[in-house]
C-alpha cells in the first residue's frame, strides 16, 4: 500500500483528472491483491507495469471499441461513419438468434481447425498461455508459436467469411459490451467461445482486424468532434507520416533535418527500425511523457511515426513496445532520450532502433556435460534496465534434454539451479552469433545476497525515485563467471533495496533528474543501511553544431572523467532539440564530452568543466566506406550482415551511440562518419565468424573502397572466433599505459619478446596518452606483413620494439 501511493504522479501523467487517476491506481491495487507478484521480486516497477498495462488495456479498448460503434453499429442503424441521420428500420439488426448461431459457427470452425493451429489457438485465448509458455511446453521455438496462432486465425476468419458472411456484425454487441461477465458453464467448446468473446477480446479483436498492412490513423490533438484534448490527456494512436517514404539509402545513418511547420507545438518525425534489418517497424507504439502528461504514437507500415503536441514541451522518451521486439521501457523517468520541441519547428529524419526478440537456444549441463532436465533458470535484471516498464519473460524450466528457448537482450546473464548445484552464462556475442548458450552448473555459492540503503539530499532529507545501479567492480574480463548489473528505484521513504547479488564488491551509482550523479564504491553484497547522498551539482551545458556551424538536432552526448588512457562514463544522454543545445548536472570536477550523431562523424573529445554553460563541440562529415559482404567459400552476398566502426559505443539501446549499418539484400553497404584517420571497422552476420578489418585511414569527406569482405561460415558445433589482423596482444587500460594482458604464441608480439605484463606506453612514437585506447588500438591493427613500432615498459626499462602485423583468430 505504501508503493502504491507512490503511483499515483504515474498515473496522472497518463489520465486526465484525479479522479481518472484515482481509478486507476485502484484497478492497480485491484489487480495486484488479486494476483500478487513474487515474494522476492521488487514490488514498486511491478506495479509501475502493472498500472501500465491496465491503462493501455483500456485505451486500447476505449479506441477499437469507439471504432467498432462508429463502422458498424451506425451502419446497423441504416447510417453511416460520417454521422449523417440513420434509419432506424432494424430489421437488419442482428437478434440473439444470430449471435447464437454466429458463435455455433464459430465453435465449429474451432474445433474442425487442424492441427497444429488449434492447440496453440486454444492455450494462447482460452488458456491465456504466452507464446513463450506456449513454447516451452510444446518444445518449438517461440516464433513456430507465433506463426502457428497467425496462421491459425487467418485460416478461422477465412472460414467464417465462407459460412457467415456477417459474423462480424454479429459479435459486435458481444465485443462492443462495456462490463465485465463471467459466465458459469460446462467445459464445451460452445461455452468455452462464450467465455473468450466476453471475457478475452484479444482473439475477437484479432479476429476482426483488417489488413494489418494498413496505416494507422493519422495522430489526433482532439476528442470527439472538435472537442479540444487537455494537455495531460492522451492522444490518439497513429502516425502523421502520409507521404509512403523511400527506403534508407544509408540504414540507420541518415541526417536528421529542421524545417518550419504550422504546428504551435512543434513536430518530431522519423522511423522505428529493426536493428537486424533496417526494416520499418510496424505497430510500434511509442510514449512520450512531459510535465503535462503522457502521448502516444503508432508506427505506420513503414515504421514511419510523428509527435506533434499541442504546446512546445521537454520530452522523455518513455516506452517503445512492438509485437516481436525486446521493448525499450527504462524505468520511469528515467530514460536518457530527451526531445525539446520548439514551436513551429519540425525535427524529422530521427532513427529509433528496436531489437527484435530473437529465440536463443540454452541447455543446462552438468559438471560432466550431462543435460539437466527439470532447472531452474532465470534471467538478471536486463542488461541496460531497459525491460522495466514493459516486462520479458525471465524465468524457465529445463525439458528432459536439458534445454528451454528464450528471449533477451545482449550481454544479460543467466542463472540456472538444480539442487544444490548453480552456474552462470552471459548472451554475449558468441551466443548472438550462434544462438546457442550452455550453462554448466556445480558447486557455487547462492547469489542471495541483497544491498539495502536510503537516497537522501543534501540536507538529508529522503529522496524518492531515485535509480540505483550496482555494477560489478572486477572487469568483466576477469571474471571467472558472469556477474550482472542490478537496478532498482527508492521509495517514497528514498529506500532501496538490490537483490540477487554475490558477495563481492559493487559501484553503486545514483541518479536523478535535477541532481548530479552519487557514486559509492567498493559496497559488498550483503551490505545494509548505505547511504547514497545526492547534491544538485553543478550545471553542464552548450550546443552541438555541424561543419556550417548548424545546430545538430539529433545526437549522443557522453560525459566522462578521463584517467590516464581510460575514459570512464560519468553520464550519458541522446538529445533531439531544434537548436543544438544540451544540459546535464555533474558534480565538481572536470570532464571530457563526445558526441556521436547519425550521418556525423563523432566529435574530438572536448574539455569542460563542471559550471560551463557555453561549451561547443563540432561534428564533421568525416568519410565513408563503400563494400560488399560475401560468403568467403560461395561469393554469395550477405544481407543484413552488421558493418560498424570500432570504437566506443554508449548510449540507449533504441539510440545507440555507435550504430553502424547492415548491408542490403545484394550484400552491399556505405558505412558514413568515419573520423579521420586510422580506424578499424567490424563486420558480423549470423552464423559465421565475424571480422575485423584494419590498416584503413580516412580523410575528411573522403570515400574509400569499393571493399570485398569475405566472412566463413561457422562449422557444425563450431564456435566462432575473430579474424583479423593485429601484432596478437589483448591490451586493457592501466594508468598512463596499456597493460597487455595476453599474447598469444603464433603473433608477431610473442615473436617480439613481448610478454603479459608489459606495459605498452607509445605507438608510431605518439603516447598512448594521446591516443587514446581506440586510436592506440587503430594504429596497431593494419595489413598482414607490414610492421608497427611500439615502446614497451616492464618496470624500470624502456624497450622500443617494431613488431609484425599477422592475421589472427581469437
Amino acid at each position: 500500500m505504501r508503493e502504491l501511493a507512490g503511483l499515483h504522479a504515474l498515473a496522472r501523467s497518463l489520465v486526465h483528472g484525479d479522479d481518472d487517476a484515482d481509478d486507476l491506481v485502484q484497478d492497480t491495487a485491484i489487480a495486484a491483491i488479486e494476483h500478487p507478484p513474487d515474494e522476492d521480486r521488487p514490488v514498486r516497477p511491478w506495479l509501475a507495469t502493472v498500472l501500465l498495462n491496465r491503462w493501455r488495456m483500456d485505451r486500447r479498448g476505449r479506441a477499437r471499441r469507439q471504432a467498432r460503434e462508429r463502422a458498424l453499429g451506425l451502419e446497423l442503424a441504416g447510417g453511416n461513419v460520417s454521422g449523417e441521420p440513420a434509419n432506424t428500420d432494424a430489421a437488419d439488426a442482428p437478434d440473439a438468434i444470430d449471435r447464437a448461431r454466429t458463435l455455433e459457427r464459430l465453435a465449429s470452425a474451432l474445433v474442425a481447425l487442424e492441427e497444429p493451429y488449434r492447440d496453440v489457438v486454444i492455450r494462447r485465448y482460452l488458456d491465456g498461455q504466452t507464446a513463450a509458455e506456449i513454447a516451452r511446453a510444446l518444445g518449438v521455438p517461440a516464433g513456430t508459436v507465433r506463426w502457428r496462432l497467425k496462421t491459425g486465425l487467418e485460416r478461422l476468419r477465412t472460414a467464417l467469411d465462407r459460412s457467415t458472411p456477417r459474423w462480424q456484425r454479429a459479435l459486435v454487441p458481444l465485443t462492443a459490451a462495456k462490463g465485465a461477465v463471467v459466465v458459469k458453464a460446462k467445459t464445451t467448446v460452445v461455452s468455452l467461445i462464450v467465455l473468450l468473446l466476453l471475457l478475452g477480446a484479444g482473439m475477437v479483436a484479432l479476429l476482426m482486424r483488417g489488413d494489418s498492412d494498413q496505416p494507422a490513423a493519422k495522430q489526433t490533438a482532439a476528442t470527439g468532434s472538435g472537442g479540444k484534448t487537455p494537455a495531460s490527456r492522451v492522444t490518439g494512436l497513429g502516425s502523421a507520416a502520409e507521404a509512403v517514404p523511400r527506403p534508407d539509402p544509408l540504414p540507420g545513418q541518415g541526417r536528421v533535418a529542421v524545417e518550419p511547420v504550422a504546428a504551435e507545438g512543434g513536430v518530431i518525425g522519423g522511423r522505428v527500425i529493426n536493428w537486424s534489418t533496417a526494416a520499418g517497424v510496424d505497430t510500434a507504439e511509442l510514449t512520450f511523457t512531459s510535465a503535462a502528461g503522457a502521448m502516444t504514437v503508432r508506427t505506420d507500415k513503414h515504421g514511419s511515426f510523428e509527435l506533434a503536441p499541442a504546446a512546445p514541451g521537454v520530452f522523455s522518451l518513455t516506452t517503445i513496445i512492438a509485437p516481436g521486439f525486446l521493448p525499450y521501457a527504462p524505468e520511469f523517468e528515467h530514460s536518457p532520450v530527451r526531445i525539446a520541441l520548439g514551436a513551429k519547428q519540425a525535427v524529422r529524419g530521427v532513427t529509433l532502433f528496436l531489437f527484435p526478440a530473437v529465440d536463443y537456444f540454452g541447455t543446462v549441463v552438468d559438471a560432466q556435460g550431462a543435460p539437466v532436465a527439470g532447472a531452474k533458470v532465470k534471467l538478471a535484471d536486463p542488461a541496460g534496465g531497459e525491460q522495466v516498464l514493459e516486462k520479458i519473460v525471465t524465468e524457465w524450466t529445463t525439458d528432459k534434454q536439458g534445454k528451454f528457448v528464450f528471449n533477451a537482450p545482449d550481454g544479460s546473464v543467466f542463472e540456472a539451479s538444480r539442487g544444490g548445484k548453480r552456474g552462470w552464462a552471459i548472451l554475449d556475442g558468441n551466443v548472438a552469433v550462434t544462438h546457442k548458450m550452455t550453462i554448466k552448473i556445480g558447486d557455487a555459492p547462492a547469489r542471495d545476497a541483497t544491498i539495502r540503503g536510503k537516497t537522501v539530499d543534501a540536507s538529508g532529507s529522503p529522496l524518492p525515485d531515485v535509480l540505483i545501479t550496482a555494477v560489478p567492480e572486477d572487469p568483466a574480463g576477469k571474471q571467472p563467471v558472469p556477474r550482472s548489473v542490478a537496478y532498482a528505484a527508492s521509495g517514497a521513504d528514498g529506500t532501496f533495496v538490490l537483490d540477487g547479488l554475490d558477495r563481492k564488491a559493487y559501484t553503486l551509482v545514483a541518479e536523478l533528474d535535477d541532481y548530479a550523479q552519487a557514486r559509492k564504491e567498493r559496497v559488498a553484497g550483503g551490505t545494509q543501511n548505505v547511504t547514497i547522498a545526492l547534491d544538485e551539482g553543478l550545471p553542464l551545458a552548450g550546443v552541438v553544431r555541424d561543419p556550417d556551424d548548424k545546430p545538430v538536432a539529433a545526437y549522443t552526448l557522453l560525459v566522462t572523467q578521463r584517467e590516464g588512457v581510460v575514459r570512464e562514463v560519468v553520464t550519458t544522454r541522446s538529445v533531439i532539440d531544434p537548436r543544438g543545445r544540451f544540459e546535464v548536472r555533474v558534480p565538481k570536477g572536470d570532464y571530457e564530452l563526445l558526441v556521436s550523431a547519425t550521418g556525423w562523424a563523432p566529435s574530438k573529445p572536448v574539455a569542460a568543466s563542471a559550471g560551463t554553460t557555453d561549451a561547443k563541440i563540432t561534428l564533421g562529415a568525416g568519410a565513408t566506406l563503400a563494400g560488399i559482404v560475401v560468403d568467403a567459400e560461395t561469393g554469395e552476398p550477405l544481407k543484413w550482415a552488421r558493418v560498424m566502426r570500432e570504437g566506443a559505443g554508449g548510449g540507449a539501446s533504441a539510440v545507440p551511440a555507435n550504430a553502424g549499418t547492415v548491408t542490403r539484400s545484394d550484400g552491399t553497404f556505405e558505412l558514413t562518419g568515419i573520423p579521420p584517420g586510422p580506424f578499424t571497422f567490424s563486420i558480423g552476420a549470423g552464423n559465421y565468424h565475424p571480422k575485423l578489418e584494419g590498416g584503413l585511414v580516412a580523410t575528411e569527406g573522403g570515400t574509400l573502397g569499393p571493399m570485398r569482405i569475405g566472412l566463413r561460415k561457422l562449422a557444425e558445433g563450431e564456435q566462432p572466433k575473430i579474424e583479423l589482423v593485429g601484432i596478437g596482444v589483448q591490451l586493457a587500460g592501466e594508468g598512463d599505459a596499456l597493460k597487455v594482458n595476453l599474447v598469444v604464441p603464433d603473433g608477431g608480439a610473442a615473436a617480439a619478446g613481448i610478454v603479459a605484463g608489459d606495459l605498452l606506453v607509445a605507438v608510431d612514437g605518439i603516447a598512448v596518452t594521446t591516443l587514446g585506447i581506440d586510436g592506440a588500438v587503430a594504429r596497431i591493427r593494419g595489413v598482414a606483413g607490414t610492421k608497427v613500432a611500439v615502446t614497451i615498459k616492464r618496470g624500470e626499462q624502456v624497450l622500443p620494439l617494431v613488431v609484425e602485423r599477422k592475421p589472427l583468430r581469437f
